[in-house]
């Protein structure tokens, strides 16, 4: 044969051979796809907003119209149910926003999984997807609370395990975090800044600077002078006396299309800012008190220290010595006082971690530990510079999740044994999620632990199509959505 001849008949198999190998790589690719759901992971959608804000079901993304924080109100399954508002916004408490016009979003879509509980057993506070005890055919997203053969209860918005508050590191505090006042996002009226300023301090377009100088003529310049919470935005709906305005509440801006339940003060806060020092050897300072104790953590920058004061005392045996470039660079501060717990970190580095003791807390849950007569007259946040030029940005007061009764109907009046294959739900959206405090049977057990997320994924939002007098609804990619959970 010729080779002519042989150019002239292998085209033919060529194309069968390239057609072939399309369709068996479109099969594989399908059955690899069927398997990995199968066996690996698996996507769910998510609802309802019991996990909110930390997962969100059907919701109205809203933008305040005065400080232009973004922020999730959610709606019901049932799309001619009124969604119309008004709400008001969480941050610098702008009330009666119209929603109207906003459209309305599916719920997260979760990637799971699976199979991932079939070599080791949940953590504490992790999220996870199971089989609804009483529904077994529904798959629920919570936050595991109770382990096998520990005894449970929900006591004045804390967990107790075993007679002991149980308390988390950082990364499950980030976790469960809900943010109370963000400066990242500031109302266009001065006026209703959260933050009350003595002489020094100024607003900056992302957060306060602290400039000696400036505060020198006026006052001693070894006086610190601070930043304070104030409290309740004055524009917020909900009535507050002068007396409780200091204490952020449990309410969910997620829950703004409900009517208010009862609602207590958290004590559980959190301080998260960035730091840069320009120049001086002064020192900046941040406090947090609950009520019953106030910390102080005193930076002294000349010697490169961190310093603890409780109750206006220092602790000399606390002093830590710190490494590293300080000037012209942003670091990161946390301080919380979850669960009963002082917590200190630079840099997601822990500094400090001491538990501490719990509050006198009622044997039952009839009465709200929260409200303690030491409340009214404590002093929650506080942030002051002295001889130090000092720039804050992005300075956010968070809260702990408060939990609440339920119905309950297990864990709260009084303890809950688990056995050696049960774990107890949470969902952080405590005052409207259906957990194992509400259930009739209010464990789950190993068999019905079908996985764990690890992203959200494949996020929309409604979008509009216009073709001369022609309009097409359709889902957009939402990419700001998407993230790890961790």
């Amino acid at each position: 044969m010729s080779a002519a001849e042989i150019q002239r008949v292998t085209p033919t198999p060529h194309r069968e051979s390239g057609l072939r190998y399309v369709i068996e790589s479109l099969v594989s690719l399908a059955l690899a796809v069927c398997l990995v759901r199968s066996f690996v992971v698996e996507g769910y959608i998510i609802s309802t907003g019991s996990m909110a804000p930390y997962l969100l079901g059907f919701h109205k993304q809203v933008v305040c119209p005065d400080c232009r924080l973004p922020f999730a109100v959610g709606v019901p399954v049932d799309s001619e149910a009124e969604t119309n508002g008004p709400v008001a916004c969480p941050n610098c408490g702008q009330a009666h926003i119209d929603l109207s016009f906003v459209p309305r979003n599916e719920g997260d879509q979760l990637l799971v999984q699976k199979f991932a509980y079939l070599f080791r057993r949940p953590k504490r506070w992790e999220v996870v997807v199971f089989q609804n005890p009483n529904q077994p055919t529904q798959a629920y997203v919570k936050r595991v609370i109770g382990l096998p053969d520990e005894e449970i209860q929900v006591r004045a918005g804390d967990l107790w395990i075993n007679g002991e508050l149980a308390r988390k590191n950082l990364a499950e505090q980030r976790s469960t975090r809900m943010v109370v006042s963000s400066l990242k996002y500031q109302s266009q009226n001065d006026a209703e800044l959260r933050w009350q300023m003595e002489e020094g301090w100024k607003v900056t377009r992302d957060g306060f600077a602290f400039d000696p100088e400036s505060a020198a003529p006026i006052v001693d310049a070894a006086r610190l002078m601070s930043v304070t919470y104030r409290g309740v935005a004055p524009k917020s709906s909900s009535p507050v006396t002068d007396s409780a305005r200091l204490w952020p509440t449990d309410e969910y801006a997620y829950n703004g299309l409900n009517d208010a339940p009862q609602r207590h003060r958290v004590r559980d806060l959190m301080l998260a800012m960035q730091i840069e020092l320009h120049s001086g050897r002064g020192t900046l300072t941040w406090a947090l008190s609950d009520g019953a104790q106030n910390f102080e953590v005193s930076l002294a920058a000349g010697e490169r220290e961190l310093r603890l004061f409780v109750d206006g005392v220092e602790e000399p045996d606390q002093r830590v010595k710190l490494s590293g470039s300080m000037w012209q660079r942003k670091r990161l501060v946390e301080m919380s006082l979850f669960d009963r717990q002082l917590l200190f970190a630079l840099d997601g580095e822990v500094i400090y971690q001491r538990p501490l003791e719990p509050l006198v807390l009622p044997a039952k849950n009839g009465a709200d530990a929260a409200k303690n007569p030491a409340l009214e007259d404590a002093q929650p946040v506080r942030v002051g510079a002295q001889n130090l030029h000092v720039s804050v940005s992005d300075l956010t007061l968070y809260r702990d999740v408060y939990y609440t009764r339920g119905d309950g109907r297990h864990g709260v009046n009084e303890p809950y044994r688990l056995s050696a294959d049960e774990y107890f739900f949470l969902g952080d959206n405590s005052p409207v999620s259906l957990d194992s405090r509400s259930w009739t049977n209010a464990v789950v057990r190993d068999h019905m632990l079908i996985g764990k997320p690890f992203l959200v994924h494949l996020p929309s939002r409604p979008g509009r199509v216009k073709l001369g007098s022609a309009e097409w609804h359709i889902r957009v990619p939402d990419w700001g959505r998407i993230r790890y959970i961790r």
